[in-house]
């Protein structure tokens, strides 16, 4: 309690903290309800702004950010068939049908109040079980956070691709990304190739921007000259309407349970909570027929899932310093570019931070529901700028962005290089999301690793002796080699 009052003291004694939040859930809310811009790309666009800032400040707009452009998405899912973000394509199922039958309001309506709710209880798991499980992580050592490391890492390969194959291509592809510079342990230039720029390792703030905002640009401008649903807005409500919500209650804490959850789980995302809690809805549901017809269930069931999501994820990034969603993970950035390095430290170190980051993501899905819904027409209009006008901005801003946090070209060439590199993983179906964890986790399981066999004189039987590192371990052998079993399965029952 102490450190949450401690963080609440900080925001609130900082006018411009709320600012800064008002100006991040407005941005993220945008970034979010415009297809193509995601969350991810708001909040890496806008790291390297906070250079300048404290880090409550920092970590206040960037949370904002990620908190607005999570529900922003359900805009354009729900009144056009288009979802803002991947994980708003579960709200497209029920969203767009409610549309058609003339309640555009009253969609919107509950799945922006389905949004608060999921974040809210979100933040109250976020402020009961990251001091516990920080207390625990303190009992770590390189065994237990080597293995913690590599189940993140083995979930997402598992679960972000469609191919198991083209999973560990992206992760192996981040892994390397991960070990250049120089070696933590021996401290051996490791992939220079002779520039000296890059005995630091590559920048994460570059590299974000390059992955998602240059890559997606080149993607996006192949479909310029294609013409975009226009987003027409009559009317909004502030109030959901309550006959419409009479039987989503199970549906809502449906999303609750499933979307935090998840979200503690290292790097699976949005996109796998809002699937689980959309089929689960309408499995436990009275009138699983109505899903996919404008079913405010299925509505309740999705939004409720991606916001709670937020919360859980940054619950292992704060406790662990291992981010629980692609989101979290430019997060890192933010703290990295302040010198802080997240994990159990942090509540010892910088209790102020911990508890500003538990405050402003509570206070920023109260400030998302008012201004969602009361700025609504304002959005739609935004929602309609034309792409070519947006996308020149959005570059200028990466390219400044990284110059301006080491003043030096490089970085904006390694942006651009990454950029086409994106790109290149993304038309061969390579997922993005085990490029960056590889990218983020691959250091960390190398250094832990390499610590615990220094400390056991090579032998890989003291692990034996751990028994939470062996379950960890465990449950990424298991991530890996079930899906390929039930594959292989299918394949002989297929043959026969």
């Amino acid at each position: 309690m102490s450190t949450i009052i401690l963080g609440f003291q900080y925001v609130f004694s900082d006018p411009i903290c709320i600012a800064l939040m008002l100006l991040g859930v407005f941005v993220g809310i945008i970034f979010g309800s415009i297809p193509g811009l995601t969350a991810t790309l708001g909040v890496t666009l806008f790291i390297p702004f906070t250079y300048t800032m404290s880090p409550v400040q920092g970590l206040t707009m960037l949370i904002a950010v990620y908190v607005g452009g999570i529900s922003g998405g359900l805009i354009t899912a729900t009144l056009i068939n288009i979802p803002g973000t991947p994980s708003s394509i579960y709200t497209c199922f029920d969203g767009y049908p409610m549309t058609k039958k003339g309640k555009p309001a009253e969609a919107l309506a509950i799945g922006v109040f389905c949004s608060l709710i999921g974040g809210c209880v979100s933040a109250f798991a976020l402020m009961a079980i990251a001091p516990q499980l920080a207390k625990i992580s303190l009992s770590f050592g390189s065994w237990e956070y080597f293995a913690v490391a590599l189940m993140g890492l083995s979930v997402v390969v598992a679960m972000c691709s469609k191919s198991m194959i083209k999973g560990l291509i992206g992760a192996l592809f981040g892994l390397v990304i991960g070990g250049i510079g120089i070696d933590a342990i021996s401290g051996v230039s490791r992939l220079t190739f002779g520039f000296w720029q890059l005995q630091g390792g590559i920048s994460s703030t570059a590299l974000m921007m390059g992955l998602f905002a240059i890559t997606e640009v080149f993607n996006q401008s192949l479909e310029l000259d294609k013409p975009r649903p226009k987003i027409e807005f009559k009317k909004t409500t502030l109030i959901p309407p309550l006959r419409e919500m009479k039987s989503c209650w199970k549906a809502i804490g449906i999303g609750c349970v499933i979307g935090t959850g998840i979200g503690i789980l290292p790097g699976i995302g949005q996109n796998a909570s809002t699937l689980i809690s959309y089929n689960l809805a309408r499995t436990v549901s009275k009138t699983p027929e109505e899903f996919g017809h404008g079913c405010p269930e299925g509505i309740c069931a999705s939004e409720t899932s991606n916001n709670a999501t937020n919360g859980g994820a940054l619950i292992p990034l704060v406790c662990l310093g291992i981010p629980g969603d692609l989101t979290t993970s430019a997060l890192i950035g933010g703290l990295m570019i302040h010198g802080l390095q997240p994990g159990p430290l942090l509540y010892n170190e910088h209790p102020e931070l911990v508890g500003g980051i538990m405050c402003s993501y509570f206070l920023a899905n109260v400030v998302m529901y008012i201004m969602e819904l009361g700025l609504m027409k304002a959005f739609v209009r935004m929602v309609n700028v034309k792409l070519s006008y947006l996308f020149p901005a959005i570059v200028s801003c990466c390219v400044l962005g990284v110059y301006t946090l080491n003043n030096r070209m490089f970085d904006v060439w390694v942006m651009i290089v990454f950029g086409f590199l994106g790109y290149l993983l993304i038309s061969l179906g390579i997922d993005m999301a085990p490029v960056i964890l590889g990218f983020i986790l691959g250091p960390l399981i190398e250094k832990y690793m390499r610590m615990a066999l220094i400390s056991s004189n090579g032998s890989w039987g003291d692990m034996l002796g751990r028994p939470v590192a062996v379950f960890f371990v465990i449950v990424a052998a298991l991530f890996v080699v079930v899906p390929l079993v039930r594959k292989l399965m299918e394949t002989t029952k297929k043959a026969k």
